[in-house]
């Protein structure tokens, strides 16, 4: 936990990136940045905007349809194949309905077993993929395509799964307010630590309430490793040299937290307050 303290920073380029996570919902990146420590909806997310280009699979190309799956895929260390036909054809678990879709998922519109293109789900009835009709890649309701819809593939592992749904759980309450010794239990205010155990316990993952506790669980990992959902923990100006404040990596740098003014948000931990007074990361998830 960290006393509800002003905490000052320097105006850097990484809390620049914090307001625009905070006001787009996507995680801002230099383009040469490498993404492996993202989630897959994450990833899919900063791609909106970008051109439509038949052929293309990067930033500075532009993507088509299978061309967006596969980098983002590829930036996540998932092999797979580059052409739509092939990658419906993928030796991976096969959705046939649309009600059993989950984050993460590449979804395939066509008729019969053949696709003309794809999406990837992001929850809440979302798709994100690079339409040619749009000329961009873009966001559209499900329910745009359900008559089209053919099947789905389950590209990631449970254990990546259960990643995208902590962060996709967490940002659902970016600026409730801060409050030192938050009752747990109720989501109307949270201190740093109240905050993980509440995310963490929906998915079946038991933290103790104070942060300084919660260091002892999983295993240790460097901070040059980190992979999204680990716990990153931090001294305070009140924590006399230990551990006092607590945050969910999210990928690219960032941690989503709660402290002082502002409540949950983004904050870098490459740079600033939280760079200096890092103190170790602990994986909660294999």
């Amino acid at each position: 936990m960290i006393k509800n303290t002003t905490i000052r920073t320097a105006r850097t380029a990484g809390l620049t990136l914090v307001m625009t996570i905070v006001l787009v919902g996507a995680f801002a990146a230099p383009t040469l940045a490498a993404y492996d420590d993202m989630d897959a909806v994450s990833l899919s997310e900063k791609l909106v905007g970008k051109e439509y280009t038949l052929g293309g699979e990067s930033i500075s190309n532009g993507f088509d349809t299978s061309g967006m799956n596969y980098y983002v895929y590829k930036m996540l260390d998932y092999k797979m194949p580059r052409a739509l036909d092939d990658q419906f054809k993928m030796d991976k678990p096969l959705i046939k309905s649309l009600s059993n879709v989950t984050e993460g998922d590449v979804l395939f519109f066509g008729k019969g077993n053949n696709p003309s293109f794809s999406a990837i789900y992001i929850g809440n009835d979302k798709i994100i993929m690079a339409s040619k009709s749009k000329d961009v890649v873009t966001t559209y309701d499900v329910d745009t395509y359900r008559s089209q819809f053919i099947g789905a593939r389950r590209i990631l592992s449970a254990n990546d799964q259960k990643r995208i749904k902590l962060v996709l759980t967490a940002r659902k309450y970016l600026g409730t307010p801060y409050d030192f010794g938050a009752k747990y239990g109720q989501t109307k205010t949270f201190d740093c630590s109240s905050f993980m155990k509440w995310i963490f316990d929906k998915y079946d993952i038991e933290l103790p309430r104070i942060s300084r506790n919660q260091a002892k669980e999983g295993k240790y990992v460097s901070k040059s490793n980190l992979d999204t959902g680990d716990l990153v923990f931090f001294t305070t100006t009140d924590s006399k040299g230990e551990i006092g404040h607590v945050g969910m990596y999210v990928g690219n740098g960032m941690m989503i937290h709660t402290y002082g003014e502002g409540g949950v948000k983004y904050s870098t931990i490459e740079s600033g307050w939280w760079d200096e007074h890092y103190v170790t990361a602990r994986r909660v998830i294999d």
